[in-house]
Parts: structure tokens; sequence; C-alpha cells
């Protein structure tokens, strides 16, 4: 498919720790004539966007277009996003560039790594190169990619609603950390926060979702509507159902997961600043396993 006019591969490529997938993706290989959609840089910072100093929390729309636009992508282009092998958090990207008003249609995730890729026989650009920050982008210039404001996504005063209002039995609460993060347990990976979980959250932990031999890729269909029916969860209620995790990129895993079994995308939401944000506030309303 590559070559193709309107076609164009990104590579999504995040870690939490052990690996950079911006570096990486500089130093190759890549898929030849991709992309590199950075979540880190290609979002809200600053005291005046992010001043809790939230990681990768959604960009406003100036930015994100400015960005497509340094990336020369079009609206009109049809986006294949991939991620390099072990990568596990691919989903920020496909479901971000969504969120900004890129059409559902014209956004698909490549089902497998660039490892694949390569022992399928593709060719491979071994060359170093250099990606953009945003941070040198003109923002004066009027932007050709036309972008909207985040979609699907709330914020902490939605969330703290929902919880105070016992009576809303329209949004379902899901956290995708693990089990014992969700209960409270063990430490938080980001030092300084509070432990346990929100009240009333069902726990489905993001990582049951992927395939065990290839975490790129998510598990068939059937068994990914067991693992959520298994956690309390319908696919096909109408209720909303909000996701939430440590830090905004593995809530997306289930976001796209619920999509793949059939779920009408709109009635799905993320939480954007997730646990970073609640587990870092003093007074959010917080349940873990003493309170079990």
């Amino acid at each position: 498919m590559h070559g193709e006019p309107g076609v164009v591969f990104v590579d999504g490529s995040w870690f939490l720790m052990d690996r950079n997938g911006r570096e990486e993706f500089q130093t190759g290989p890549r898929i030849p004539g991709a992309r590199f959609f950075d979540i880190d840089d290609v979002a809200s910072k600053g005291p005046k966007l992010n001043p809790k100093d939230l990681p990768h929390m959604m960009p406003p729309a100036d930015l994100f277009a400015a960005s497509m636009d340094a990336m020369e992508i079009t609206n009109d282009d049809h986006l294949i996003l991939y991620a390099t092998k072990g990568c596990m958090f691919i989903h920020r990207a496909l479901f971000q560039i969504q969120a900004m008003g890129h059409e559902r249609e014209r956004v698909h995730l490549m089902d497998g790594s660039l490892g694949d890729w390569e022992a399928e026989g593709g060719t491979l650009d071994k060359e170093p190169t250099k990606i953009f920050s945003v941070e040198d982008l003109d923002r004066t210039k009027t932007p050709k990619y036309q972008s909207t404001s985040a979609q699907n996504v709330v914020d902490i005063d939605e969330v703290k609603s929902i919880i105070a209002n016992e009576s809303d039995v329209d949004t379902i609460l899901v956290d995708v950390r693990s089990k014992e993060r969700f209960l409270g347990l063990v430490e938080e990976p980001r030092p300084g926060l509070r432990l346990g979980h929100m009240p009333g959250a069902k726990n489905l932990f993001f990582y049951t979702l992927l395939d065990e031999d290839d975490p790129t890729k998510l598990k068939p269909k059937e068994e990914l509507l067991k693992v959520i029916a298994d956690a309390g969860i319908d696919v096909n209620t109408d209720k909303r159902i909000v996701a939430t995790c440590g830090s905004g990129a593995t809530a997306c895993t289930l976001a796209n997961a619920l999509d793949i079994c059939g779920r009408d995308p709109f009635k799905t939401c993320i939480y954007d600043g997730s646990w970073s944000e609640w587990g870092g506030e003093k007074d959010t309303p917080i349940t873990n396993d003493k309170d079990a």
C-alpha cells in the first residue's frame, strides 16, 4: 500500500521508561516516507495550557493542525499507524489523531509491528533523520490542516461530577491499570501519587487486551469480547464508558478494543489527566484495598 497517493504511514511508538520512540525513529529503521507522531510533543505544555504539568495532554486544535502541516499530512490522507516491536502504547496516538478530527475512516492501525513489516518483505529506511519539535513551528501562520478540539475526552471536573452524582446511571468508569495499582497495593510508577482508585470504577487491566506474543497488537475480537465481559462490562451498553489509566495512554487501548468489538466509538471517552492528575490531588475521592 506504500506509495499510493494519499497514504501516509505514521509511527506512533511511545514507551513509559525503558525506550524512547522518538530517538529510535530518528536513528532508524522506519517505513520509507513515514512520519513520527510524538504524543509527548504534540501536546498541551507549559503553565498556560498545562499548569499541573501532566504528561501528553491533548493539544489545542491549532497546535495539532500546525503539527500535521509540519508532517505534510492533509485531512484527505489515509493514515496507517504502526509501532516498533514491543510497543504497548500505540493506541494513544491512534485515539488522539481521531479525537482531533481526522476522519475515523481514514485512520487505521497496522496489524503488527515494524518487525512484522520487515519479515513480510517490506522495505526499510535505515538512514538517520530529524523530527520537528512543536517549539520550532511558526504558530502565526494559518494552518492548512483543519482540526477540531479534542472529542471524546473528559476532564477532572466531569469525573468528579460523575462520582458525586451517585444516581448517575448513564456513565461507567473503567480503570485499566493493573489490579495491584487499582487496589492501592503497590506504589505508582510516578512518585508522589496517592494510591487506590476512583469510587465506583470497574477494573480491566489493559494488558489483558493485548496479544501475549506481540503487544503491538490487540487480541482477536472474540477474545476481546470475553475479556471485556469478564470485567463486567457490556460492550453494547447505551451508557457512556469513560476509560482512565495512569496518564491517559493505555485508556486508549480499551477505547480501541471497544471500537473493534462493535461499540459506537462516540459513546466511549477517556479521562485525559487520569491517575497522574487524580492521584496528585489532595481532595479527590479515592478508594483503596483497605477500604474494600
